[in-house]
């Protein structure tokens, strides 16, 4: 029964969808077909777009230290920060969401949080491509004049978004505080993968072992403290 509720609690999203179909089903089955067929569409399209974009996370988690994203993205990273989280929007492929991601990744390894939202706004808003198209449908003086404004506008939003909601708010989201791990995959699951050996440990499987043992807790692991402490 536990596992049954832990299930629906780590997907509510999920099973509000699945009522929600069931209801439209019974009540107006036209809705329910429409719905599905538009579901097909997103999730092939997900399916085409995420793995590239999972491993590019995954990439990022692993291979760049996080000394080099809070140099660049990091709170301390001033004027130089917001213009590489502009381009890194601009220059990016596929739907907004997969931006979040290589946010949440970003994150992880110290971006700050207005740097965060600007990424994820220009992705969504001032692609080169689509500056290119708009300007071929609307005119350049159009374009260039909505970049203008959307561009000041993005940076004013990320330094409000870092006032209102803090580091702490983000990890108490996305981190179940009550989870208890039943094996080392679940364990490794949450971990950054690295193999630093900075916990003590010689890789993050002897170190998702000790967690299991009770030995350590997983906020032991050196890396995801990083996470944490740079507010």
């Amino acid at each position: 029964m536990n596992k049954i509720i832990k299930l629906i609690k780590n997907n509510k999203l999920i099973f509000i969808s699945i009522v929600l179909y069931s209801i439209a089903f019974f009540i107006k089955p036209e809705i329910f077909f429409r719905g599905l067929e538009m579901t097909k569409g997103f999730l092939i399209e997900m399916i085409e777009v995420m793995p590239p974009i999972l491993i590019i996370s995954s990439l990022i988690t692993v291979w760049v230290p996080s000394e080099v994203i809070m140099r660049n993205f990091g709170k301390e990273s001033g004027i130089k920060g917001k213009f590489l989280s502009i381009f890194t929007g601009a220059i990016s492929a596929g739907p907004i969401y997969a931006a979040f991601p290589v946010a949440q990744a970003l994150f992880l390894k110290g971006a700050s949080i207005a740097n965060l939202v600007i990424i994820i706004s220009s992705w969504a808003v001032v692609k080169v491509v689509m500056f290119m198209v708009e300007s071929s449908f609307l005119g350049l003086s159009f374009a260039i004049t909505r970049y203008a404004l959307t561009i000041p506008a993005i940076l004013i939003m990320g330094y409000i978004m870092e006032k209102l909601v803090s580091r702490e708010d983000i990890i108490d989201e996305i981190e179940d505080k009550d989870i208890v791990y039943e094996n080392e995959k679940e364990v490794l699951r949450d971990l950054p993968n690295m193999n630093c050996g900075a916990c003590g440990y010689p890789n993050c499987k002897a170190f998702a072992e000790g967690v299991i043992k009770g030995e350590v807790t997983i906020d032991d692991c050196v890396i995801r403290s990083k996470a944490k402490k740079y507010a």
